[in-house]
């Protein structure tokens, strides 16, 4: 083979045209050698090139050119020194989607995650050109110290919560206000001692698909998280507030927790080159672990005091998928004569005492609501009320997973363990997002039906009932789940 092999690139390749509208997806990438290298010499820049968990097939050839199939990207070793040198990744189409063919050298243990990531979106060509080219030193544009990409000041001191809060915000929002709205006693601390720190603000890939949007988010946070903790070593490493929409009252903010990774301090990675593979890693991680995050509201209190903080100081464990399978129901108490909100909550789920927070499957609604400019409103609950205002509830409580948007319970009295209480199912659409209070609250009441039982067999019967399971409960309660 020659040493100095011919590495032009046709202008084009048409035949790319026909995979713009297939989803993203993994596939092999083809591995070229042009120089002479041994069996075990490819056998070692194929491991080096699969270290970032891409699969490849070895070839042995005398130019770059196109593979067959559905190969948009591939990986050409163009010196037998591609230690140093580096290595050819090819692209068939970059991101203009005009079928444009282009080049760059990058390190061969950064091609396989390049490949990964352009695959399924998480970067684009220009981004990883931008990022991971090596120049004619055998340098990279991640060896550059000199960019600004670093985030906020590190802090000179700890705050006595043991650990800053990392957040990451949508691109259309202040970091001021964000603070100012989650920050624990904002207005009687100094910047200084704000827990809240702001790392980035990011910008969501273009798509229509809000799913796809949110992950655009995620993915960069995480690939962030840990250039931000080699600069401040009192972030919290594994736990990150992620702000996906222009609008977080609406809906909310994600909590986020990232797989196990080693902070880089001590024994770990601390060249920015491998912060950045890391970050990658984790970012490729976060598209296969979608139980790893929650949607919290958007609020001091009911979102970073008592779901955030509650999880990252370990108060209570990280919802398994089985907690978070499990249905939630809404429950009305009224005639009770005086007892305390949460009265039968016992009774109903003998388990309730001991359930930590985020793991209750039961919700009850408060006497005292907020009304958005009103004020406080006091609510004196009875069953027409619960069934009128059940839609409203829902969105109330639209942050709570599993919520049933169908059925509720009514605490009707203060002997519910000898009377039991009502089993009330009401039909509506159950969409909770962006409705105002009125239109839920002036919804026409139809398909409404109720039923009396035992108060220590309602839960039961709730979670099997709205499944279709009624084999063996009475006509009753057959024509209440029908």
């Amino acid at each position: 083979m020659s040493e100095n092999p011919d590495l032009s690139l046709p202008a084009k390749a048409p035949s790319m045209a026909r995979y713009h509208d297939e989803p993203m997806t993994l596939h092999p990438a083809v591995l070229y050698t042009l120089v002479g290298l041994t069996d075990a010499e490819l056998g070692d820049l194929e491991r080096e090139c699969e270290a970032g968990c891409i699969d490849t097939g070895n070839e042995r050839g005398t130019s770059v050119r196109l593979p067959h199939g559905h190969g948009l990207y591939f990986i050409a070793a163009a010196e037998k020194d591609w230690q140093t040198k580096g290595v050819l990744l090819v692209t068939l189409d970059d991101d203009e989607l005009d079928c444009n063919v282009d080049s760059f050298r990058i390190k061969a243990v950064d091609a396989g995650l390049s490949v990964v990531n352009l695959q399924i979106g998480n970067s684009s060509w220009d981004e990883e050109k931008d990022g991971y080219e090596l120049h004619p030193n055998g340098e990279s544009n991640d060896d550059d110290d000199g960019d600004d990409d670093d985030g906020p000041p590190a802090p000179k001191k700890i705050v006595p919560l043991g650990y800053y809060i990392p957040i990451y915000i949508h691109s259309s929002l202040s970091e001021d206000k964000v603070v100012a709205d989650l920050e624990p006693g904002f207005k009687m601390k100094s910047p200084e001692d704000f827990a809240c720190r702001v790392q980035a603000k990011l910008t969501p890939a273009s798509s229509a698909s809000d799913t796809t949007s949110t992950q655009s988010i995620i993915q960069q946070a995480a690939a962030l998280q840990p250039l931000r903790c080699a600069k401040n070593k009192y972030l919290h490493k594994t736990y990150i507030l992620v702000i996906d929409t222009a609008d977080p009252i609406e809906n909310g903010m994600l909590m986020v927790k990232l797989p196990s990774w080693d902070a880089g301090s001590r024994s770990g990675p601390t060249e920015k080159t491998d912060l950045r593979r890391v970050g990658k890693e984790l970012a490729l991680a976060s598209t296969s672990q979608q139980q790893q995050h929650i949607r919290i509201p958007y609020s001091c209190h009911d979102g970073l005091q008592t779901r955030f903080l509650t999880l990252a100081n370990g108060d209570a464990d990280w919802p398994s998928e089985d907690v978070r399978a499990q249905p939630v129901f809404a429950v009305f108490q009224y005639s009770t004569r005086g007892k305390e909100l949460g009265f039968g909550a016992g009774s109903i789920d003998p388990s309730a005492a001991r359930r930590k927070p985020g793991e209750e499957r039961l919700v009850y609604a408060p006497e005292l609501v907020r009304v958005p400019g009103q004020g406080l409103e006091r609510i004196a609950w009875n069953y027409d009320e619960a069934v009128r205002r059940f839609p409203w509830f829902c969105r109330e409580k639209r942050f709570v997973e599993g919520l049933d948007t169908t059925f509720f319970l009514c605490v009707d009295g203060d002997d519910v363990a000898k009377t039991g209480l009502l089993l009330v199912r009401r039909k509506w659409d159950g969409n909770v997002w962006g409705r105002a209070r009125d239109e839920l609250l002036g919804l026409s009441v139809d398909g409404v039906k109720d039923v009396r039982v035992p108060i220590k067999e309602a839960l039961a019967l709730l979670e099997k009932g709205r499944k279709g399971e009624t084999d063996g409960m009475s006509e009753s309660l057959r024509g209440f789940f029908s």
